[in-house]
């Protein structure tokens, strides 16, 4: 319940500060016609607990030396949890939100990676043994100073087994 709180909280506060910035660099804006993300170069890995993120965007021409980029993460996670001859299938989902500052280059280049702490509740069942069967990641970066914006996926088909555990009641 906590955890929903503070993510609206930080969601609410992002687009705030995201309108706050288009007012104030609103001729930055007009500057970075042609700035954007690098598909290839956008990669995304999550432990369980934290998701990497590296990224870079090309054509970044402002009047700043910095930029503003937001790293929204989400991961998917299908298990299947077994139990003598009960088997429970779940879904669960959980997103989290970094936004920073990032330098830009010489070069027009913002290079940038976010670590972004990211778990998924409730994939353990008491009593229970689960395996995690799909894990999809979705990012979505988005510049608050030029609007460019990636929306990036990894999916994980492969069954492998979960963080989860047999809990003894």
């Amino acid at each position: 319940m906590a955890r929903n709180v503070l993510t609206r909280f930080a969601t609410a506060a992002t687009s705030t500060m995201a309108a706050a910035m288009l007012l104030i660099g609103g001729s930055n804006a007009a500057l970075a016609d042609g700035a954007h993300f690098v598909p290839e170069a956008t990669d995304v890995s999550w432990d369980g607990t934290v998701a990497t993120v590296t990224f870079r965007e090309v054509g970044v021409v402002l009047k700043a030396d910095v930029t503003t980029i937001s790293v929204k993460v989400t991961a998917d996670v299908d298990a299947v949890c077994r139990r003598g001859v009960s088997t429970l299938h779940i879904y669960r989902s959980a997103t989290a939100l970094d936004a920073k500052d990032y330098p830009i280059g010489d070069d027009h280049t913002v290079e940038g990676a976010a670590r972004v702490p990211l778990e998924v509740p409730g994939l353990e069942v008491s009593g229970f043994t689960c395996v995690i069967t799909n894990t999809s990641v979705t990012t979505v970066l988005k510049d608050f100073r030029t609007g460019a914006t990636l929306t990036h996926r990894t999916d994980h088909q492969q069954i492998r087994k979960s963080t989860t555990r047999a809990l003894r009641q």
